[in-house]
């Protein structure tokens, strides 16, 4: 118990009062739930009541307070206090993890020993299993938080004047409720392999936990001015590409499911990454210099998944047999077409750099998203109620009515023009 960042949130959390009424209240309510039966069924409605519980007490409530540890903190103008400790990043990281959800995972271990006994009396399959799904989730989810908290408050300050991130619980939590169904269990089918239900939301749990503390901590170091070099990111987006790809249709492709996968993550980071024009200024010197080490240090996250997106982009091309498969989910996209997506991707990139290198750049976000639309949804409509096929297909080049190769050199000339904005906006910065 050396960890004082540990120390001070349980001193935060824990009162005498908290301490007797959370077994008190939890007692009433598990007695209430093995009254109520009218079936006597008390294990099996004690077991629901308890996972119910856990549910709310520690994915829910504890993610609140997660969230909470992070957004008061900045709203407070604390948390430079914090970056000025002693502390090393890890050390930070579960101090606040585990530290300001204690008080809610002082009620969830009375709800998970409510789980495993009422679920061993009532026969129930992998209660175990369960028990260990339940926790990750809530690490994970506590987490992710801190994480996204972090990194957003470095760009976006209305963000955590809002809240904050929290509202991604409600999205998290949705998708993990699969995880305890209380019908048929059906075996999950991954990469041709029949695993267990139970079994497989385990092992999901503890992937997307682990993930989930790695990027606190990673976050953590870049608060506290501890440089990092970003192999992290195209990491992640290689490992959920490969277990998105496992669910997919046979026919479907790793590499294109890979490339939607970078696509969405280079997106997200570019959106909420500081991208100014000291910080590209900074990597131009690192890179006269010679000096790789600071400027991979120095270097946004995502450029790394746009420079994956184009690697994917090229195996799909390298691998698909030249044919439209039949359509699916997966596959809604035309192999030729999956380097014009990278180089889109590319051009939105270099459309926001061109507004974050302005003199007013606040509203740098805002601007590339209005422009965004325009391009790619006011302009291809207009052209299309016109008649004019061409200029739509100039604005967006997606048509089977046009050889589909024809679409690469029409956004090649969409990234030409975005990059001779971007470089006549640092060449009058420059002038005197």
């Amino acid at each position: 118990m050396s960890n004082p960042e540990f120390r001070r949130n349980l001193w935060l959390s824990f009162s005498t009062h908290r301490l007797a009424a959370m077994p008190a209240l939890l007692g009433l309510t598990f007695l209430a739930a093995a009254l109520a039966d009218p079936q006597d069924n008390v294990a099996g409605r004690l077991y629901t009541a308890a996972i119910m519980l856990f549910i709310f007490i520690v994915w829910l409530w504890g993610a609140r307070n997660a969230n909470a540890a992070i957004v008061d903190e900045l709203r407070d103008k604390t948390w430079d206090q914090q970056r000025m400790s002693a502390l090393d990043p890890w050390t930070m990281t579960w101090g606040k993890l585990f530290g300001s959800t204690s008080f809610n995972w002082y009620g969830g271990a009375m709800c998970l020993v409510v789980v495993a006994t009422a679920g061993f009396a009532a026969g129930k399959p992998d209660v175990l299993a369960n028990v260990i799904s339940l926790c990750a989730v809530g690490v994970m989810l506590h987490a992710a938080l801190i994480a996204l908290n972090l990194h957003t408050s470095q760009f976006e300050s209305r963000v955590i004047q809002r809240g904050g991130m929290g509202w991604l619980v409600i999205i998290l939590v949705f998708m993990f409720m699969p995880a305890f169904s209380f019908g048929d269990q059906k075996p999950v089918h991954w990469w041709g392999m029949e695993i267990g239900h139970a079994l497989f939301w385990l092992d999901t749990a503890l992937l997307f936990a682990a993930c989930a503390a790695f990027a606190a901590w990673r976050v953590v170091c870049n608060a506290l001015q501890v440089r990092t070099r970003p192999w992290a990111w195209p990491a992640f987006a290689c490992l959920l590409s490969v277990y998105l790809a496992g669910f997919a249709h046979e026919n479907a492709s790793l590499w294109l499911i890979g490339l939607f996968v970078s696509v969405a993550m280079t997106y997200a980071a570019l959106f909420t990454e500081p991208n100014t024009l000291l910080r590209w200024r900074k990597l131009s010197l690192l890179r006269e210099r010679d000096d790789l080490r600071g400027w991979l240090e120095h270097l946004p996250v995502w450029p790394t998944t746009l420079a994956l997106s184009f690697a994917f982009a090229l195996m799909v091309m390298l691998t698909s047999s030249g044919t439209q498969d039949e359509f699916s989910p997966v596959n809604m996209l035309h192999p030729q077409y999956a380097f014009t997506v990278a180089l889109m991707l590319l051009r939105d990139a270099c459309i926001l750099l061109f507004f974050s290198f302005a003199p007013n750049a606040k509203r740098a976000v805002g601007a590339t998203m209005l422009y965004l639309l325009v391009l790619n949804m006011l302009l291809p409509f207009l052209a299309e109620v016109a008649g004019l096929s061409a200029v739509r297909f100039f604005f967006l080049p997606f048509e089977t009515t046009y050889e589909s190769w024809s679409s690469v050199p029409v956004m090649a000339v969409h990234v030409a023009i975005a990059l001779w904005l971007v470089r006549w906006r640092l060449r009058n910065d420059e002038q005197p």
